[in-house]
């Protein structure tokens, strides 16, 4: 599964850009000299005739490796920008530790779904329970592998399509487009209680995590925002009803 949104994925725009770049080489340097030779022929033309295949043959060479040193560096640093436009654009919408989308992807992909799309959407806040906790006894480095764990089921077991962001701190969001909310829903729990039986694993021993989650379904004309919300207080629900489990918004 793709942890970015499908708007994110690479387009093959590095190889177009190459592509463009060799073209305009190929003018460049094709140009340089036919100007070099034209130059050069009419200067003969008009004062005469000495030494003349000597200094067309000058007249291509030079600009020929002069144009072409310079378009390779050219090039190099042309690709070497894109490259880093790339890895920035990359950076905007992911997140660093847990390479999935971030907020602000997750958000650009629920809006464009929201736009574009006639089937609701079907959302679930997942929050890890208890993560100060693991905070306290493993440790920052304990946490955050904590955090790549949660991060590493949600990749394998969410179906290809489907959304997956970390939101913030130890916050997830889950999301999909389907008229099957029930479905969508006894996947989120079949995620829970996977996430509950699949420790993790610390120098100090097997880690058991739980986490809670809170579901909704879009609305006729709901944004995504108030969904959102709605979301956040079914996850608070769970939160009060005792931890590692499901509730459905209102």
């Amino acid at each position: 599964m793709n942890p970015l949104p499908a708007s994110h994925a690479a387009t093959g725009a590095p190889s177009e850009l190459r592509r463009r770049v060799r073209r305009t080489g190929i003018i460049v340097v094709g140009g340089s000299v036919a100007t070099s030779v034209f130059f050069a022929h009419t200067s003969f033309t008009m004062f005469g005739q000495v030494q003349y295949s000597h200094t067309m043959v000058f007249a291509t060479t030079i600009p020929l490796v002069v144009a072409s040193l310079a378009f390779r560096w050219i090039t190099a640093l042309t690709l070497e920008l894109e490259a880093s436009r790339g890895e920035l654009e990359r950076l905007a919408h992911e997140d660093p530790l847990t390479r999935l989308a971030n907020r602000r992807a997750a958000l650009a992909q629920l809006a464009e779904w929201s736009a574009g799309s006639s089937a609701p959407i079907a959302l679930a806040i997942a929050d890890i329970d208890h993560f100060k906790r693991v905070n306290d006894r493993l440790g920052h480095d304990g946490g955050d592998a904590s955090l790549v764990h949660f991060a590493a089921m949600l990749r394998r077991m969410v179906p290809e399509g489907w959304l997956v962001a970390r939101i913030g701190g130890e916050e997830f969001l889950i999301a999909a487009r389907t008229t099957d909310f029930a479905t969508f829903a006894a996947r989120i729990e079949a995620l829970r209680t996977a996430i509950a039986e699949t420790p993790l694993i610390t120098p100090a021993g097997p880690w058991r995590l739980t986490a809670s989650f809170g579901l909704a379904e879009q609305a006729p004309a709901e944004t995504p925002g108030r969904l959102i919300t709605r979301a956040d207080q079914a996850l608070y629900s769970a939160k009060l009803a005792g931890r590692n489990r499901s509730e459905r918004a209102a």
